[in-house]
Parts: C-alpha cells; structure tokens; sequence
C-alpha cells in the first residue's frame, strides 16, 4: 500500500454543470424583425391573386416592404374596397411569417409634388383611415414608412413638409400605431421637429424611427445630413455629417433604423465612398442599422459581394444574441444553484419588439420553464449582458428559448448549433 491512506465511508456529492461549448456561427439568421428587406409593390385598388403572389416571396426572408401606391385617391378619401384590400395585402404577408414594413404613398415615379393631394385636409383623412386599419388589426407591421407624401413616400419633395404639416401627420396617424408599430420618417431633421429637445434629453421618445435611402450615396447621404453644425443649426435644422452621425447613433439604441445603400453613381454623384469594408462596417455600427433593402442598389450591394462584405453585413444586422458563458455558481447558504449566462448582442441594433427568456429543464419526459428577466428594448449592438436564474439540485438537460411575446415566434441564437432552442448543457450529480 506504501504511503497511501484509503478513507472509506466519506463521499460527497455534488452538483455539476456541464456545458455544450457552441462558438459564434457566421450565418445569417432569419430571425423576425431585422436583415435584408425585399421590396413588394401594390395598387391599392387592385386585388391580389395570393397564390400567385406566395411564389414570388424569397425564401429566408423575414421582413418585407410593403408598398402600396394609393395615388388614385388624390382626390377623395379610401373606398371600402379598397381598404379591404389592403387589409388582404397585409394579411397575407402576416400568414406567411413575413413582418412588414408598411409605406402607403401617392408617388412611384419621383414626381411627388405633381401625384398627392391638393388638400392637405385629405392627406390627413387618408392617414386616419389607414390608422383605423391598423388599430383594427395591426397584423404583423413592424414599422410605417413616411407619411404617405412625397417623391416614392420619402418625405421630399412635397408641400407638406413644414413643421406645421409635419406635426398634424405624425398626431393624425399615430393613434392607429398602438404600442407595436413604429412610424419613421426620412431624415434625423425630420425626427427633431416631431420631438422637443427637452423631451429627447429627458429619454421620452415616441415609437418613431428613421429609414435613410441614401446611405453612402454621398457623405451626406443625399442630404439626410446637413452642412451646419449644431450650434449653429439649432435643435431643429439638419446638422454636419459628425453630429448627426453621432445624434443617430443615441436613437439607434431605442428605435430602428433602417433603410438603402446607394453607390454615388447611381445618385450620378462621383465620390467614392462606402466601398471601403472597414469604414462601410463602422457607419452601419454607428447608425445601428435594423433593416436594408436586399435588392437596391445592385451596383454597390454586387460590389459588396464581390468584396465578400455582403454576408457580412447581413450577418450584423440589427440584433444577433450570442452566448459567450455559462457557469453554475452555489448560492451561500442554500441549496440552490445560480446559473449564470454571458450573452451578447454583437449585432448593429436591437430587438425593438418585446421578447421572453426561458431556461428550459428537461429531465425525462418532463420539461420546465424558468423565465429570465431581461428588457430587450434596451439590449443595444455589441452590449454584453450578464443573466441569472436560480435552480433547485435536478438532473437535467438546459436549453435557453427565446421568442417574440406577440405571436411566439423563436429567436434563435448566434451559435453554433442552436435552433428554436438552444442546448446549453447539462446537469448531473459528481460523486468524491
């Protein structure tokens, strides 16, 4: 036996965790309510032939722009049918898992001025109807695009564009938006002069985005920013490229951004600006873009491609959770056990829609589910968060679970591996 000494009688017992290491995969994720958009044009006076339209969806798509020219109307308010109909627009995008990202406009042709109203007060009346529809039956619209004016719905090129005008837009319409739709408008501007500058230090924002189609078009984004700095501007008129870049950035954590990369030749501009990766990835981070139009502008999105930037743009898209750790911790003076999970956001932006946690334990043919406290809405890009949740002593197989409170459609993580759920590990009992 030599210097050995052999205690019999004495085992402990213990609880261990044994994770399931999974790494950050590198794919894109069709997760709801963020990525690459396609683009999806309707008269709102023409019925849709849904088995027709069904083929033309693109497979891992989860958002959709859904534009709806209602330019037939410059002269009276929506007819029934017509409000019918786009509810059956919706409706059917809603049945096929797609979000939709909304923009009813009076102009297709970049002639806005000449293709809306004459009346503003039924500019008004047509934003109340299509309110009304939404507050009926939101669907699954995420976000509402402009304010029906404008050349394309893009908030230029219109008379009504004052603040006056702006206002009565954004008060006529929001009520319809509820609390799951955000609106947007075009330009940061445009955005100050819906919100006071005392409301936005004080954090009071209003469910209101921005999308910009003009991104790397120019540095100035086809004029989403403007050439005098803040001091000199005020709260209300456009800022230098900096500023707003900077003010984006701050309503990037609480609201969506979203929008169009544009090459300069396609603006007929000649600066050469958004092919470079390096400084192409740090304006998306900054601007915490959401959501990009898949299809325009093939000129720089092809390029992208070529360069092997384009997955990875889409990859970062607005939120992407990755698990980073996973450790059981015992709980002083108690049984009980924390588990601990390090989880980041490492895309560009949020998850702007409410969300529920779940550690899921599976042990046999029984599973539970804990929940896991977390707000979302104010989970930012590349934020890591440190999570708890107490467990009793139980063998078990974990899974975290994530999903859209609304509708209960998963959100799956950024692993290696990881599905509707997301296998964790396991927990066992040592024996020394």
């Amino acid at each position: 036996m030599g210097d050995r000494m052999i205690w019999k009688g004495i085992r402990r017992k213990t609880w261990e965790f044994e994770q399931a290491f999974a790494a950050e995969n590198s794919v894109y994720i069709s997760n709801p309510a963020r990525g690459w958009y396609g683009v999806y044009t309707f008269r709102a006076e023409e019925r849709i032939a849904p088995e027709e339209l069904k083929w033309s969806l693109r497979e891992g798509e989860t958002l959709s722009l859904v534009l709806v020219d209602v330019g037939g109307f410059r002269e009276r308010p929506l007819d029934l049918a017509t409000l019918e109909n786009i509810r059956k627009i919706l409706a059917f995008f809603e049945q096929n898992q797609r979000d939709v990202i909304f923009r009813p406009v009076y102009d297709r042709a970049g002639k806005g001025r000449e293709r809306e109203p004459a009346s503003f007060e039924l500019v008004l009346e047509h934003l109340g109807q299509l309110g009304a529809l939404l507050k009926e039956n939101p669907y699954s619209v995420f976000i509402f695009q402009g304010f029906l004016v404008g050349s394309w719905g893009e908030l230029h090129d219109s008379s009504y564009l004052s603040e006056d005008c702006l206002k009565k837009m954004w008060e006529r319409l929001r009520p319809g938006l509820g609390e799951t739709i955000y609106g947007a408008v075009r330009t940061p501007a445009q955005w100050r002069l819906l919100v006071s500058e005392e409301e936005f230090q004080k954090g009071n924002f209003p469910r209101l985005g921005l999308f910009d189609d003009g991104i790397f078009a120019s540095k100035s984004h086809l004029g989403t920013f403007g050439t005098m700095t803040r001091e000199a501007a005020g709260w209300k008129a456009p800022w230098i490229r900096e500023e707003e870049l900077s003010f984006l950035e701050t309503l990037g954590k609480r609201l969506p951004i979203g929008g169009e990369a544009v090459s300069p030749e396609s603006a007929g501009l000649s600066e050469g600006w958004g092919c470079d990766g390096e400084k192409v990835m740090a304006e998306l981070r900054t601007l915490r873009l959401t959501y990009l139009n898949r299809a325009y502008d093939r000129k720089l999105l092809d390029r992208w491609e070529k360069e092997g930037l384009l997955d990875v743009v889409g990859v970062h898209l607005g939120y992407r959770f990755v698990l980073r750790k996973a450790e059981l911790i015992k709980s002083f003076g108690s049984r009980k056990r924390r588990l601990c999970l390090e989880i980041e956001n490492s895309g560009f932006g949020g998850l702007f829609q409410e969300a529920e946690l779940f550690l899921l334990l599976k042990s046999g043919e029984k599973t539970e589910e804990l929940p896991i406290e977390t707000d979302f809405g104010t989970w930012a890009g590349e934020e890591k968060r440190r999570l708890e949740v107490h467990l009793e002593p139980e063998i078990a197989e974990l899974y975290l679970k994530l999903r859209r409170k609304k509708d209960g459609a998963p959100i799956r993580f950024a692993n290696e591996g990881s599905g509707d759920r997301f296998f964790l590990g396991s927990l066992h009992i040592s024996e020394n």
